[in-house]
């Protein structure tokens, strides 16, 4: 019995050693992997989705858009034969008087033939003066020359188209009587709520018409006076035929030359004058006091028959013009009501009305002009237009960032006392910042963004 103790105890003894054993060799392995000890990480709470309130207000869309503050009435400055610039006598924003020489064109051949052609007369007076032919016939035929000299005189005179300035000027008054009315009568119907829509219609189209008749007049009223400006020239060398003559009258009596030594002198004197006339439409003159808005050329610019070179504005008034896209001025309309400030200037707002829209995408001048009384802002600034063209007042309106559409559906997610709840609404008016809502939600509404 005491060797089946000793047995037991022996082999309990082994057993521990072996135990003790494998633990060490397990430790000691170096491939041995020892499992980490897993930690949990807390996780961050989502972020909350944005809320929006549905209110009630207005919902505004508007063009805005910018322009300068430039003169109302405005004249395209023109050669009327082609060459190339030698000079130009002023610049932009300059003030000009009626008749100041503005631009020449580089001359120097017609110079030349200038230069010859007084001296073949200074040759013909000095033939005229040596000649010793004192008849009779040389003092009549200088007396129907100088009688021919003062009948073309008198018709050149008669003929000088001041009438047409006279006329031309009456019309333009006339114009502007007329679009002052017009745009009258339109501001009425638009104030009348009880007015017909075909009276509206009616008013606006006379607008349009009373604002194109009125660009007509302005430009047959410059182009009359250019041409007045111009005959000035015409009636200059009549007279002098007539001097001329007087003079070679008065040689043909005191024995100064025959009457081909005469004519002579009269062709050289009429080559003379159509070389000035040359060097004169070579020249541009100011055909009226004003400021100088745009030069489009430099000494050495060609430029053809009737290109614009400047253009010349009367000062005062001013209004505001911007050139647009066609598509942005077919949102606008003669007699639209909006805001004008000078741009970053809040302070400086007032009402304003457009004036002028192109008629179509054909026209010459794509320019949009508004009517505004900014006072005290020189002419060239800057200025923001505001225009509205559709206004809803007192609707329900939400933010885009708050509205969700899928495919053909437009909804919103409402955030009510049992959850969130997927609401179809029904949208008008949409702007930049605020969206109609017609129908599916009430004032006060509370949406939950995305």
């Amino acid at each position: 019995m005491h060797y089946r103790w000793l047995t037991r105890t022996l082999t309990i003894l082994s057993l521990v050693i072996i135990s003790a054993c494998g633990t060490l060799i397990e430790t000691d392995n170096p491939n041995q992997q020892i499992q980490p000890t897993v930690t949990p990480i807390p996780t961050a709470p989502a972020a909350a989705k944005p809320t929006y309130t549905v209110q009630s207000g207005t919902v505004q869309e508007s063009l805005v858009f910018s322009g300068r503050w430039l003169p109302r009435d405005q004249q395209d400055l023109t050669f009327e034969i082609a060459g190339t610039i030698r000079t130009v006598n002023v610049r932009r924003n300059d003030t000009v008087t009626a008749g100041a020489l503005l631009a020449d064109y580089q001359i120097d051949s017609l110079e030349d033939q200038l230069a010859s052609a007084q001296l073949s007369l200074q040759t013909a007076l000095t033939n005229l003066e040596s000649g010793d032919d004192t008849s009779g016939d040389s003092v009549t035929s200088a007396q129907f020359s100088l009688a021919d000299a003062n009948v073309n005189l008198a018709s050149t005179v008669d003929n000088a188209p001041w009438t047409n300035v006279v006329s031309a000027r009456q019309s333009l008054e006339k114009a502007r009587v007329d679009l002052d009315n017009a745009e009258r009568d339109y501001n009425n119907a638009l104030g009348n709520p009880s007015a017909d829509p075909s009276v509206v219609d009616n008013a606006y189209n006379q607008v349009q018409s009373a604002e194109a008749s009125l660009q007509s007049a302005q430009v047959s009223y410059w182009s009359a006076a250019q041409t007045y400006n111009n005959y000035q020239y015409t009636i200059t060398n009549a007279e002098n035929n007539v001097l001329q003559q007087e003079v070679n009258l008065q040689d043909a009596i005191e024995g100064g030359g025959n009457a081909s030594q005469i004519q002579a002198v009269n062709e050289a004197q009429l080559n003379i004058d159509q070389i000035q006339g040359d060097i004169a439409q070579s020249s541009l003159f100011a055909p009226f006091d004003g400021v100088v808005l745009e030069v489009n050329v430099s000494p050495g610019s060609a430029v053809a028959a009737f290109d614009t070179v400047m253009t010349l504005a009367i000062p005062e008034p001013l209004e505001v013009s911007a050139n647009l896209a066609f598509n942005d001025t077919q949102q606008l309309s003669v007699g639209m009501i909006g805001t004008c400030e000078l741009m970053n200037r809040p302070d400086t707002a007032v009402q304003c009305v457009v004036r002028q829209v192109p008629l179509s995408n054909r026209d010459a001048d794509q320019t949009v002009r508004v009517a505004a009384s900014l006072e005290a802002i020189p002419s060239g600034q800057l200025i923001e237009v505001d225009m509205p063209l559709d206004v809803r007042d007192n609707v329900l309106w939400l933010p885009p960032e708050a509205i969700r559409t899928f495919q053909n559906r437009t909804f919103v997610v409402v955030q009510t006392a049992d959850g969130e709840r997927v609401v179809d609404i029904t949208i008008g008016l949409q702007t930049d910042d605020r969206v109609e809502v017609q129908t599916g939600l009430n004032e006060g509404d509370i949406v939950v963004g995305q």
